[in-house]
């Protein structure tokens, strides 16, 4: 044996990855499951991601975005993941999903409290005031799908910020809006608004939570982030993650491998 290129094999062997071991990571400011903090991308949702990844030994980076950017980039892209997004119907075949079990998230119709003039009992009465929706999310394509109509009482923007400040007496651009109670009490917060402007009206739908790759994206790739999410919920780990954050949520539920956590307010 010819000992003189071994040191070329050791290097070979311990090179760093290659750009086919490594996935670009989007998402959107969803607070508290996703938002930025001192520069620094964090929430339930994302350490949840990160833990993933971080078993998989993929090199990753992760990146925000208005939704329907992100949905975008990883529906058309290669080795881009995006996080948390709804399997829908009309989307089931344009993504390879992973689903994050233990998380689900309820979602509601939400007037402005000072709006005494609206009462909801069904979609039907939400049809006759327009709805503030954020772009290609969920309650969009919940809401389209029960005959809703974009400029006529379907209103997308890109965050659920801006359906708090569209709803405003001085403003009245829109009646309602759509989303889950804690995200909703963040951005209230964000606003300077008070936490109990929203008032829930009627309930939409439970959301499981999911991450997704293009279909562009190899099996390989997939199936490796698949394993490394189903080793920290067989270990604990994802668990562990969910009991820190719920003190938001409710009692502090302790670290087992199989208790569900649903995100929702008590």
């Amino acid at each position: 044996m010819r000992w003189w290129y071994l040191p070329i094999l050791l290097l070979i062997l311990h090179a760093p990855p290659t750009h086919a071991e490594s996935i670009r990571v989007v998402t959107e400011t969803w607070p508290p499951y996703t938002y930025s903090k001192n520069g620094e991308i964090s929430g339930v949702v994302t350490e949840i991601i990160r833990a993933a990844l971080d078993q998989s030994r993929l090199n990753y980076t992760i990146e925000l975005y208005p939704f329907a950017r992100a949905y975008t980039m990883a529906r058309d892209g290669e080795n881009i993941l995006i996080y948390s997004i709804l399997k829908l119907p009309s989307r089931s075949k344009s993504f390879k999903w992973i689903k994050i079990d233990g998380l689900s998230i309820d979602m509601y119709l939400f007037k402005p409290q000072y709006r005494t003039d609206i009462t909801i009992r069904n979609l039907a009465d939400a049809k006759r005031f327009r709805v503030g929706v954020t772009r290609q999310t969920s309650t969009h394509h919940y809401l389209l799908s029960k005959g809703f109509i974009e400029g006529v009482n379907l209103f997308p923007v890109n965050s659920e910020q801006q359906n708090a400040m569209k709803s405003q007496p001085e403003t009245m651009r829109i009646d309602l809006t759509t989303g889950d109670r804690l995200s909703l009490a963040c951005w209230l917060k964000k606003a300077q608004l008070h936490p109990e402007y929203w008032v829930e009206q009627l309930p939409l739908f439970k959301e499981d939570l999911y991450m997704a790759f293009g279909t562009a994206t190899s099996d390989e790739i997939v199936n490796r982030v698949r394993r490394a999410f189903r080793d920290i919920r067989n270990s604990g780990k994802l668990a562990d993650i969910i009991a820190q954050y719920h003190g938001l949520f409710g009692p502090k539920l302790p670290a087992t491998k199989t208790r569900k956590a649903p995100l929702r307010r008590p």
